[in-house]
C-alpha cells in the first residue's frame, strides 16, 4: 500500500534508522505529499549557539532565534558529517563552549529522582547531519517545500504579516501548525490534523536522544521541545513546547512557552514532507508501525 492510504495518526518507522512517525496530514495547506512529525524527540539541542563575535550583545550570548540563521535548521538539512557552514558573518558553531549545557530534566515519575536528572554534553558540531541517518532512497522521496518563519520587529526590520520563507525538506513544527495560534503574530502555517488532539502534541526522547542505551526503559515520560517560532517581542528567545503526557488533555492548547536559543535542554522534534506514493508495509507491526519500503 502507499503511505497516503494511511489515515492521519498512524506510525511509520524508517528501518535502518529506527526512526518512527507519524502522519500528520496528506496535502497539507501550503505543502505537498504527506506530512510526517517524529513520534519522539530524536535529539537533544540547542536551538543556536552563542556567538562571540556578534556585536549584538543577545545574541552574543544566548544564540539566535531567527529560525533560517539557527544551527538546528542547518543540522536538520544535512546529510553530511560536516553539516556546519556559517549562515552570517558572526556566526559560530554548537560546540560545547557555544552552548549551555544545563540540566535536562526528564518527566518521568518519581520526578524528582536523581534519575531523571541528566548532565550530558548535548553539542552536535561533530554529529552527523541528520538526514544521514536514512537511506538515499528515503531522502530522495522527502519533498522539499517552503517554510514559513516569523522575523519579529523588535529586532529585524522586516515583520508581519508577510513571514520568510525558506526551503527545506526537515523542520522544526511552528506553533501554528503545532496548533498554538496565539505564539506570534505572523502566519507561520497551519494547524496539522494530527493536533486536532492536543494530546498528540505530548512527546518522550527517545533513548539515543538522552544518551541512554537502546534497552533504557522510561515510563510515560516526556520533556520541552523546541518550535521554530520566535517568542514574539523579545530579542533572545525562542519557543518551546511544554511537553507533559501526565498533563495531556483533548484540547491541550497553552503549554507553549520560550527559551534561550543556547540551551542544551530541550528536544528535537522535527517535521518533513514526503512523496504520498511512497510504499509501506500493508500491517503494522507489533509496535503498531507500518515500515518504508524502498
Amino acid at each position: 500500500m502507499i503511505i497516503k492510504q494511511l489515515s492521519v495518526g498512524a506510525k511509520v518507522r524508517d528501518d535502518e534508522s529506527g526512526v518512527v512517525f507519524l502522519v500528520a496530514d496528506h496535502n497539507h495547506t501550503g505543502y505537498e505529499g504527506t506530512a510526517l512529525i517524529t513520534d519522539c524527540a530524536i535529539k537533544i539541542a540547542a536551538f543556536d549557539a552563542a556567538e562571540p563575535d556578534n556585536p549584538d550583545s543577545e545574541m552574543k550570548e544566548f544564540g539566535n532565534n531567527f529560525y533560517p540563521d539557527s544551527n538546528i535548521h542547518r543540522w536538520l538539512n544535512s546529510s553530511s558529517e560536516k553539516w556546519y557552514k556559517p549562515a552570517h558573518e558572526f556566526d559560530a558553531a554548537p560546540t560545547r563552549a557555544n552552548t549551555d549545557q544545563g540540566r535536562l530534566d526528564i518527566y518521568e515519575a518519581p520526578f524528582y529522582s536523581k534519575e531523571a536528572k541528566y548532565f550530558e554534553d548535548y553539542s552536535y558540531l561533530d554529529d552527523k547531519g541528520f538526514l544521514s541517518w536514512f537511506p538515499k532512497a528515503f531522502v530522495d522521496s522527502l519533498v522539499e517545500v517552503r517554510v514559513s518563519c516569523f522575523i519579529d520587529q523588535e529586532h529585524k526590520s522586516h515583520g508581519p504579516p508577510n513571514p520568510i520563507r525558506i526551503l527545506c525538506k526537515v523542520f522544526l513544527l511552528s506553533g501554528a501548525e503545532l496548533g498554538c495560534e496565539y505564539i506570534s503574530v505572523c502566519p507561520e502555517g497551519f494547524r496539522y490534523g494530527l493536533f486536532a488532539d492536543g494530546r498528540m502534541r505530548a512527546c518522550a526522547p527517545t533513548p539515543v536522544a538522552i544518551k541512554r542505551d537502546s534497552g533504557y526503559v522510561y515510563n510515560d515520560c516526556s520533556l520541552f521541545y523546541w518550535l521554530r517560532s520566535p517568542a514574539a517581542g523579545t530579542r533572545g528567545f525562542a519557543s518551546i513546547y511544554y511537553s507533559d503526557h501526565k498533563m495531556a488533555t483533548a484540547d491541550m492548547n497553552m503549554n507553549a512557552t520560550s527559551q534561550l536559543p543556547v540551551r542544551s535542554i530541550c528536544g528535537i522534534r522535527p517535521a518533513m514532507n514526503i512523496d504520498s506514493t511512497i510504499q509501506v508495509t500493508d500491517k503494522p507491526d507489533q509496535g503498531g508501525a507500518h515500515s518504508f519500503i524502498y
